[in-house]
């Protein structure tokens, strides 16, 4: 039996399984440096988020292990807002994440540009202290504003507005309490018009009190819906109103405690005098129930969305979420051009050295939420000129041909 030299032995195994593990310098990954965003608490004022957070919204919300939505009380504990200047127009911008838990597990609502989906989630992906408090209603509640709290709303309006004349109608106060998701229309309707507008649900809106105001504009008397929350206060025009007369408060709807998802109930009805004739006016508000996405429909918004959009930054200052893109020294690749450097980055051989700085010594990959950013060096040659790319310490070279269209694409 003819003995087998191990040192050789291993020698060959390495050579014939080190192929398969080449460097590569495409590594698209969640980057919370170009993002920006806020999260809210109960109670609290928006802060800013951090790295951490960012990374872990983005990680959280990945179109993955959709469930369905507890039909059961459960506790709000904190929302998240995450938002790039920097995607594709087919990316949604915005990406929010809602935690709230219940004596099981911990769950998370995220909501795109394209989707909205409930997951069951690990509390240590997304680090924040349980509330102590009430579990949220199931339905949404209706509850009387007292006098004493009414004044002071009627002060915080009159500081927010203070060049804007604003006379609240008598017995127009009502608070509503949205139970977590669900999406809040306003119906203004006379004799031959019906006018909706909704308010999806945020955190800092849940508790919202309405109220009614005048407001005079050249000569013109105008209604008023105007909406105190934990924001400043906001108001909204009642349109269609009836041409001409100064509406009066003709009638307040009392609410039931608890309000039924899809009913529409009467708030108030205003009545106008125009010549001679009185012409009606009803608010109305409907609550429609949250509507969650299953696994299947999420796979096929991602994919609708998604489409793998690619665009590159060529720039001279790293870019960032929280800078204005107009004030960043950078320039944006079209998108079949973003496709094509990615593919070139993808090729891209590692090497021991690098060249000479670029006129935009950056260039950042952006693929959704996902981004890379490298550092590009020159080495000027007689007849060509190649280009190096370095990521994380390492650095690459691009082949001829790459070098020579990146060269074509690149503003140097």
């Amino acid at each position: 039996m003819r003995k087998i030299n191990i040192a050789a032995s291993l020698l060959l195994t390495i050579i014939l399984s080190g192929c398969t593990d080449e460097e590569t310098a495409l590594d698209l990954n969640v980057r919370p440096l170009l993002f920006d965003g806020y999260r809210y608490e109960v109670g609290k004022s928006l802060t800013q988020m951090d790295e951490a957070e960012q990374t872990a919204v983005h990680t959280i919300c990945d179109a993955t292990d959709v469930t369905s939505l507890p039909d059961h009380p459960f506790v709000f504990d904190a929302s998240y807002r995450s938002f790039s200047q920097f995607s594709p127009e087919t990316v949604s911008p915005l990406t929010s994440l809602t935690v709230f838990h219940d004596d099981e597990a911990t769950y998370a609502h995220c909501e795109t540009g394209y989707s909205q989906y409930v997951k069951q989630i690990d509390p240590e992906v997304m680090p924040i202290s349980y509330r102590e408090a009430d579990p949220e209603p199931l339905r949404p509640r209706a509850t009387q504003v007292s006098d004493e709290a009414q004044q002071t709303l009627l002060k915080q309006l009159e500081a927010t507005y203070s060049d804007v004349e604003l006379k609240p109608l008598p017995a127009s106060f009502v608070t509503l309490q949205a139970s977590l998701f669900a999406t809040l229309w306003f119906e203004v309707k006379t004799e031959d018009a019906l006018m909706r507008s909704s308010l999806p649900y945020q955190p800092n809106l849940q508790n919202l009190t309405l109220s009614l105001h005048l407001t005079e504009t050249g000569g013109i008397v105008q209604p008023l819906l105007v909406e105190f929350s934990e924001l400043l206060p906001s108001y909204r025009t009642l349109d269609p109103v009836p041409d001409g007369g100064v509406p009066t408060l003709s009638h307040t709807y009392p609410l039931p405690e608890t309000l039924e998802f899809g009913k529409t109930y009467p708030l108030w009805k205003l009545a106008y005098d125009v010549d001679g004739k009185i012409v009606e006016q009803t608010v109305s508000i409907l609550y429609e129930p949250p509507v969650m996405m299953t696994q299947a429909e999420v796979d096929a918004a991602t994919m609708t969305a998604d489409e793998e959009v690619t665009i590159g930054y060529f720039h001279k200052t790293p870019l960032s979420g929280k800078t204005e893109l107009h004030a960043l020294d950078a320039i944006q690749t079209l998108t079949a051009d973003g496709a094509t450097l990615k593919q070139i980055v993808a090729r891209a051989e590692p090497v021991k050295r690098s060249g000479e700085p670029a006129d935009y010594p950056l260039f950042t990959l952006i693929e959704g939420v996902t981004s890379q950013t490298f550092e590009v060096t020159l080495h000027k040659r007689s007849k060509k000129t190649d280009v190096f790319l370095t990521t994380d310490g390492k650095h690459f070279k691009l082949n001829p041909e790459d070098s020579a269209t990146w060269l074509s694409l690149a503003p140097y």
